[in-house]
């Protein structure tokens, strides 16, 4: 342990750069290369050199030689193990991970190449030979670092002019990925690179000497640049999929060159298929996520390579697309998402043209696979047609799922005018030292706004996907529900960018394309008056309604998705709150209670998430009418929800509330202060309270003396003695009676309701409105004044306000007369034998 200790103390000192000074004299440059010769000596093998001293390598023929064109028998041995001699695993490890520091840009341009061809040859030794083990991770940060360092300066020479320029030698990494075992050995390594699973085999995790993790994150950090991928507020969907290995694929491939490059995709994609397709093990899930990121990194960098629109589609046509054909029926839905971060990092900021071929081909797929209303005529039973039909519905599900990556991608750019031109990092990554002209490139993508193929995706959309998920609305697979409501929402929040991107451009061609939305939202708010849908599909489609909505809230912007979604697919929400009174079965009834369960939550997000951007005024009021429409419904339910709603967006929007917005509000919260359901009264007391403790005290006091006159008006009187009457006369003079005693308790109610939320709403301070407000409430407290939940509500507030009030009592007694504090103990105080 003191030995490992001591090593990473002096390590880290070297990693941080401490020690390391510009080489300027020959002396600096041969000290540097004599330390570099010392670690390869060491990592290979070789006697351990004496007093310091690296003694001079002996190369034997053909031992880095990774540049014939030989069989690979021909080639050298490459089992580590074997030439390591005495020294400990552990402490190659430090030595390459020293070495993996050592290396910087400059080393890679040295007038000798030997050194460099003994490091790729060095690495590319360990790769294959030490499988699974904590050195093969190692090299795989030094070949990534080597890697990142070779694109530096190509890209730097592509700047310079060419006689000064001078590229680094990678004929060794050319060809040694033109292998096809390298390329196993490769990706194997990548396999081994990703956490265990510790869902199989009893969940052990690795068990590693002292230091050895740290060295691995540590070194592992070189594997790839740090990205901030996605670029989108849509982040990864899969936390397996590691984006440095994508990362690495993709900068290997624009290293070796096209043809090269050509020959290695090859090679990677059928070892991913090989992985997709690996047999049920403890390594299965790290192998179907590593073919992912294979593709990911291969489609990225060959889409770079493409030079006009022949070659996408040639590229699609016979190296993606089938590839994806095998890939996404083999692998599991759980793992989806790795292919979903895949593909979009494929085409992340590509324009649209680039990756059309992929979203008519995802489109297709769905359209050709998806279930539809009108087809579903007949009911499987048995038990070999109920699997078959989950095992549709499961790839339903993956196609449904992989089409959203390529409806992100449609919104990559919010930059104007950015989505009409290749990324602006492609001239450092791809020179013309690798057959590819970044400024014809760059001439080539740079065409205006009406040559851009982004209208075209979108009619192609508009044509063949929206008409196919709205008929599958009801679809029953729960899952797949999921993935539509997701879909739609992905159209109509792109296709609005879209519009905005070509508004601001000043373009008015593009300003009267199809509009996604405008159907979409047609179509959900008739879900609930529709005759098409039986019970049971007609809460399927609610559901998928309510999902969409979900989408809208945590994934859409305020500005527009609120006034364009949300608020026309309010009253839908609340009157799905609605259950019906007939009798149906229990998986109806459960079904029904799953659909009103999900709308509740719904309306709870959209009441305390949805934040209305400042000037919207109109907004709120379109919520606040609807609000009041919600407020006088038949059905308590209904009521209820429109009273917590409005409790909730007023609290969130008091700022932004005009005189008329609380005017409004306040109207809504009174009206349902008389309410026959004590949780609809209760509910909209709450309410209140918010809204009084928002307004100016002069304008709650004068509303306190409003209702406390009320109130004093509304008690019970003690009924009269009569004279006798005719039996007719007494019936009239009855129903007069009952109707008048019903309008006073109505009254009654309402007014001790809000002097309650007066009070409530002052919890900590003492205006001159509150003994008053208490001393009318007190006359209400007993049992031939009011009725029972009168009597309940005058106590509970009386007691919450003694509660809220105890620490400061003294200061506040101060304020009550004497009539007024003997008022409140007639409430508050418990009642005794002697009083």
């Amino acid at each position: 342990q003191k030995v490992v200790y001591y090593l990473n103390c002096i390590f880290l000192n070297f990693r941080s750069k401490f020690f390391s000074l510009p080489r300027v004299t020959d002396k600096d440059q041969a000290l540097h290369e004599s330390c570099l010769n010392f670690l390869l000596g060491i990592l290979k093998g070789e006697d351990t050199p004496q007093n310091g001293v690296s003694p001079t390598p002996t190369i034997k023929p053909n031992d880095n030689d990774f540049s014939n064109k030989s069989t690979e028998e021909d080639l050298p041995e490459t089992n580590v193990e074997s030439n390591a001699g005495e020294m400990h695993w552990r402490n190659r490890l430090f030595v390459a991970w020293f070495l993996t520091y050592c290396i910087d840009e400059s080393d890679l341009k040295i007038d000798d190449p030997e050194i460099m061809s003994r490091i790729w040859a060095t690495c590319f030794r360990i790769i294959e030979g030490e499988v699974g083990q904590p050195l093969q991770r190692v090299s795989l940060g030094l070949l990534g670092r080597l890697v990142s360092l070779a694109l530096v300066d190509l890209s730097e020479n592509s700047l310079a002019s060419e006689s000064k320029a001078k590229n680094p030698d990678l004929a060794v990494l050319c060809d040694a990925f033109t292998r096809e075992k390298f390329c196993r050995a490769f990706g194997t390594a990548l396999v081994f690179d990703h956490r265990e699973d510790t869902s199989v085999g009893g969940g052990h995790s690795a068990q590693w000497s002292l230091g050895v993790e740290e060295v691995l994150r540590d070194v592992l950090y070189n594997l790839a640049p740090r990205t901030l991928f996605p670029f989108q507020r849509i982040s990864q969907k899969s936390h397996t999929f590691k984006l440095q290995h994508a990362q690495i694929v993709h900068a290997i491939l624009l290293s070796i060159g096209h043809e090269n490059a050509m020959i290695t995709s090859k090679y990677l994609l059928n070892q991913a298929k090989d992985l997709v397709a690996s047999p049920p093990s403890e390594d299965q899930r790290n192998q179907q996520c590593t073919a992912a990121e294979i593709f990911s990194g291969v489609c990225r960098a060959l889409m770079q390579y493409s030079k006009n629109v022949v070659e996408q589609r040639d590229i699609w046509d016979t190296v993606l697309i089938p590839f994806l054909e095998e890939a996404v029926l083999k692998m599991p839905t759980n793992l989806m998402a790795a292919f979903f971060d895949a593909c979009r990092y494929g085409i992340h900021h590509f324009p649209p043209n680039h990756f059309f071929p992929l979203l008519q081909w995802s489109v297709n797929k769905v359209k050709t696979t998806v279930w539809q209303h009108e087809t579903n005529d007949s009911v499987e039973d048995s038990n070999n047609a109920a699997s078959a039909m989950a095992d549709r519905f499961a790839l339903q599900s993956k196609w449904l799922f992989f089409v959203q990556a390529a409806l992100i991608e449609l919104d990559s750019e919010d930059d104007l005018g950015a989505v009409c031109q290749l990324p602006w990092y492609t001239n450092v990554l791809v020179t013309d030292a690798h057959q590819i002209d970044c400024k014809i490139a760059k001439n080539e993508c740079n065409i205006s706004y009406e040559e851009v193929e982004l209208d075209k995706s979108w009619n192609f959309v508009n044509d063949n996907l929206i008409p196919c998920l709205l008929n599958a609305l009801d679809h029953p697979y729960d899952k797949c529900r999921d993935h539509i409501a997701s879909c739609l929402f992905r159209m109509c929040y792109c296709h609005r960018k879209f519009i905005d991107l070509s508004k601001a451009l000043g373009n008015g061609k593009y300003q009267a394309s199809k509009d996604p939305g405008v159907e979409i939202i047609s179509q959900l708010m008739s879900v609930s008056n529709s005759d098409k849908y039986s019970f049971k599909e007609k809460h399927q489609a609610l559901s998928t309604a309510q999902k969409f909505l979900s989408c809208c809230v945590h994934w859409g912007d305020a500005k527009h998705e609120f006034s364009e979604y949300i608020i026309p697919l309010l009253p839908l929400a609340f009157k799905s709150l609605q259950t019906t009174d007939d009798e149906v079965s229990s998986d109806h009834r459960g079904i029904e209670a799953e659909t009103v369960k999900g709308f509740r939550f719904t309306i709870a997000d959209i009441s305390s998430s949805c934040v209305v951007p400042i000037g919207a005024s109109q907004d709120m009021i379109r919520v606040l009418t609807t609000l009041k429409d919600m407020s006088q419904h038949q059905h308590w339910q209904i009521r209820q929800a429109a009273a917590h709603f409005l409790q909730c967006f007023q609290g969130c929007h008091k700022y932004l509330f005009s005189q008329e917005l609380d005017d409004m509000a306040m109207d809504i919260a009174i009206s349902l202060l008389a309410d026959d359901r004590r949780e609809v009264s209760n509910a909209a007391t709450s309410a209140l309270t918010g809204i009084l403790a928002a307004l100016p005290l002069g304008v709650v006091s004068g509303l306190v003396s409003k209702y406390i006159l009320i109130a004093n008006k509304s008690l019970k009187k003690k009924n009269k003695k009569k004279m006798e009457t005719p039996q007719q006369q007494r019936v009239e003079e009855s129903d007069a009676e009952a109707a008048k005693s019903k309008a006073r308790a109505k009254r009654q109610q309402k007014s001790v309701y809000f002097l309650c939320a007066a009070v409530l709403g002052r919890p900590y301070d003492m205006p001159k409105f509150v003994p008053e407000a208490l001393t009318a409430l007190s006359k209400h407290s007993f049992e031939q004044r009011a009725s029972l939940s009168v009597r309940e509500v005058v106590k509970m507030c009386c007691s919450e306000f003694k509660r809220t009030h105890t620490d400061n009592w003294e200061a506040h007694k101060k304020q009550f007369t004497r009539e007024q504090m003997e008022a409140l103990e007639d409430v508050v105080s418990t009642p005794h034998y002697y009083a």
